[in-house]
């Protein structure tokens, strides 16, 4: 059992704290809400610990991953149908949990007094039916052969026109490849089970996301803590494996040392399986999110601890589990040199960040360049439909006014990765920086004459949240706001950061003020939730109460009933049209084309957009 927080330990966002208080008065995703119920495993594997079961539940075979969702009466999830397992002592924790070997038996297979024809296993068999095994051995070696013969035909029968998967959802179906390498940009992954006479994967590339195109409509999930830690979505396992004082992913690794890599590894192989994959498939999921931190990229200097390998052969991995399921995917840099915000979701918490510093900008430059590289080398580098430059940067003083000075080196950087993506044809996501005001005007400037296939705005909106609110007309009016704003707006506005969390305690409201959110944010690009699952806490020193972190976990709000998807084969922008209680009005489009390429001077298209703006606020107003 996890003791309390010793009084030692600091924690510059614990709750109460003015870092936290000014938290929760904006916009920035908690420092707060995960837990993984725990105990010490069987006496078959003591160095390893795993997430159990409530009592009263029956445990399948215990497996490393997470895997599908389990649910209490009511309808309301319990925690999922999986045990998560990490070795204390690092490296990969023993899954030997079948039926032991009886010592004799074990005597039998490995005694060298024994003759080896009277031994059990396939040298004894061997040993005691030659003939039989020889015929058996010829019938293996047909077997593969004839395969190798069909998977050749099957290779030369594919098609070599893209893939045109952004009309509709597609539903994923799920064909995880067993061939023999898998190589995506610089990282190969090789599969023990091939066989050698295996032919390559036939690769047909996804036709583009097209951001201007306004029948096209995100509806995606975040991966959050998995490359990147969050210690408020996994508490109990980050505390457990880390000590109480790991904050975040810089305290984690350096309490773990040497031992780091390994525990992440565990952590990476089994936070995100293929079987969530094949659950988000079949729920519709048309993008993945995958937050990442620069270390992946670029070499970490000084006293900076972050484990620097294993992230690409991770992110590699998704990105063919993505492609295999009809899936683009959207890396976003979470975690940036001196980070950008102090946030653990930066991969270090603390007051003084120094990101802006002119030193961190130009290891941010290489960061990004790394990570275009490293994607568009990637076989499956048609799937990425964005990159996030830099997630959630702080440019104000306490969460105040807006530092000036930290505003226009957030400019300036944000004006050389345009280029720098333009360059790779790589969209670009960039994030308003919470200046004050209203964040979509403070950017309009530099969003004009900007060409909006390759430039998309992004908020992170929890109006029932941020402060906890249980007031639903003003909830209402918000995020009917937030769809309000994007009208005019010279590019797409993507809502890539939500979750249908709020402070009213109801689940029939959760599954409302979801559909709310998603039926409005669907007016200009669409949006991707935060996050796909979280871990319930005991500790709950980070994390939220259990129905919080609920309305946070995708996985939980579908397994429940509250989360709505499409149907089969329904497009996503027909699925936001249709869902229920339209509370900001009809289902709006909007439609962007190169300023550049228009004869409107800028004036004359704000003086446009603010006046259908206005016009759409009396509109509103009016059937209030």
């Amino acid at each position: 059992m996890v003791g309390p927080r010793p009084a030692s330990a600091q924690y510059p966002g614990s709750p109460g704290s003015p870092e936290a208080l000014a938290l929760a008065a904006d916009g920035l995703r908690p420092g707060t809400p995960g837990t993984l119920r725990y105990s010490y495993a069987d006496s078959l594997n003591t160095n390893a610990e795993k997430y159990d079961y409530p009592p009263g539940r029956d445990q399948p075979t215990p497996s490393p991953s997470h895997q599908g969702l389990l649910y209490a009466d009511g309808g309301i999830p319990g925690e999922r149908s999986s045990t998560y397992y990490f070795s204390k002592e690092g490296g990969a924790a023993s899954t030997n949990v079948g039926f032991p070997v009886r010592s004799d038996q074990a005597r039998r297979l490995t005694d060298p007094q024994i003759p080896v024809s009277k031994r059990g296993g396939l040298m004894g068999f061997i040993k005691r039916r030659p003939i039989l095994s020889s015929l058996i051995a010829l019938l293996i070696i047909a077997a593969i052969a004839v395969g190798a013969a069909l998977g050749a035909t099957m290779s030369k029968s594919s098609s070599s026109k893209d893939r045109d998967l952004s009309s509709s959802n597609n539903h994923g179906s799920s064909s995880s490849g067993t061939g023999a390498t898998k190589t995506s940009g610089t990282a190969t992954l090789t599969s023990s089970a091939a066989a050698p006479t295996a032919t390559a994967k036939v690769i047909t590339p996804f036709k583009a996301w097209d951001w201007t195109d306004s029948s096209l409509k995100v509806f995606g999930v975040s991966l959050g803590s998995w490359l990147v830690l969050e210690r408020w979505q996994l508490e109990d396992w980050m505390v457990e494996a880390g000590g109480d004082d790991a904050w975040d992913e810089w305290s984690f690794a350096s309490n773990l040392g040497s031992k780091a890599a390994s525990v992440l590894t565990d952590h990476w192989n089994s936070w995100i399986t293929e079987s969530d994959m094949d659950t988000l498939a079949a729920a519709g999921i048309n993008t993945i999110r995958v937050p990442i931190g620069y270390w992946a990229f670029i070499g970490t200097e000084g006293n900076e601890p972050y484990v620097t390998t294993g992230q690409l052969d991770q992110l590699a991995k998704m990105m063919e589990w993505c492609y295999d399921r009809n899936m683009y995917l959207m890396l976003d840099l979470h975690g940036m040199p001196g980070s950008q915000n102090g946030d653990q979701s930066s991969g270090h918490n603390t007051s003084s960040y120094t990101w802006f510093n002119s030193h961190n900008q130009d290891r941010s430059d290489k960061t990004l360049k790394a990570a275009l590289d490293w994607l568009t080398a990637s076989n499956y580098s048609s799937i990425v439909n964005g990159i996030g430059v830099v997630n959630e940067p702080q440019t104000t003083i306490n969460w105040g006014p807006v530092d000036s000075g930290k505003l226009s080196t957030l400019t300036a950087y944000y004006e050389r990765s345009y280029k720098t993506c333009l360059q790779y044809k790589i969209p670009m996501i960039f994030h308003h920086g919470f200046v004050s005001g209203s964040t979509l005007d403070q950017w309009r400037d530099f969003a004009t004459n900007k060409n909006p296939q390759y430039l998309v705005f992004e908020d992170h909106p929890y109006p029932g949240w941020f402060p906890a609110n249980s007031d639903k007309d003003q909830i209402q009016n918000t995020v009917c706001g937030y769809g309000q704003n994007a009208v005019g707006y010279p590019v797409p506005v993507l809502m890539s950061e939500w979750s249908a969390t709020s402070d009213v305690n109801s689940t029939t409201y959760a599954s409302q003020y979801y559909n709310m959110q998603l039926a409005t944010y669907g007016w200009s690009a669409g949006s991707i939730f935060w996050n796909f699952k979280t871990m319930t806490s005991k500790l709950q020193i980070l994390s939220l109460r259990d129905e919080i972190m609920r309305d946070y976990s995708f996985l939980d709000l579908v397994g429940a009933g509250i989360a709505r998807t499409p149907s089969k084969g329904q497009s996503i922008k027909d699925f936001y049209s249709s869902l229920p209680n339209q509370a900001c009005g009809d289902f709006q489009t909007y439609s962007w084309s190169n300023p550049s390429k228009t004869g409107a001077s800028y004036s004359a298209r704000k003086k446009r957009a603010e006046e259908d703006a206005q016009n759409k606020r009396r509109f509103f107003l009016k059937d209030a």
